[in-house]
């Protein structure tokens, strides 16, 4: 008898996946800042008023005032008297004109002429005043940044594919049993 054993080929595949590693730094923005400072220094505001030359016109002034403005009239009033006395003796220097100056002097002198004024309210208004400071001064600030770039590192490995002869094919043929002759 004939024993016919055979054997098949066998391929071996062996795979190794792709394989992608990424590693990414993300970028980095280092900032600070300097912020503004401003520095405010004031003096509070004040209303000054001035009520001086309305109370002066009310008859209501200071000594000195008083005394300056009687010294004015007073030497007003002498220089009216100097102009008068000088104007009757040229009047009477001229007796050619005729006439009775001293009698017309004394008349003049007897009834002389007053002036009344009655002020009730100031004609001035008072001043006033508004008085106070505010001082700032200003110190600028400032942004200062640092910019580290971010990067991406890529290593990737491509798929591996390997195809081998696992198993090799063989046929065998063997004679069992008794030795026969065979005749043909």
């Amino acid at each position: 008898m004939l024993r016919i054993t055979q054997r098949f080929a066998q391929i071996g595949i062996e795979t190794k996946n792709a394989q992608l590693f990424m590693q990414s730094k993300k970028p980095q923005l280092n900032m600070s800042q300097q912020h503004v400072k401003v520095e405010i220094s004031r003096e509070l505001p004040r209303v000054l008023i001035d009520q001086y030359q309305c109370f002066a016109e009310a008859g209501l002034k200071n000594n000195m005032d008083l005394l300056k403005e009687a010294a004015y009239l007073a030497r007003q009033q002498a220089m009216e008297y100097i102009g008068k006395v000088a104007s009757d003796g040229d009047v009477l220097a001229a007796i050619e004109n005729g006439g009775n100056p001293i009698a017309y002097f004394a008349e003049r002198d007897a009834y002389p002429e007053k002036e009344f004024n009655m002020v009730t309210m100031p004609t001035s208004r008072p001043r006033f005043e508004v008085v106070g400071d505010v001082r700032y001064n200003v110190r600028p600030g400032g942004v200062q940044y640092d910019f580290e770039r971010g990067n991406v590192e890529i290593e990737a490995t491509p798929p591996e594919l390997n195809i081998y002869l696992r198993q090799k094919p063989f046929v065998k043929f063997e004679f069992v049993g008794k030795n026969m002759d065979i005749y043909l």
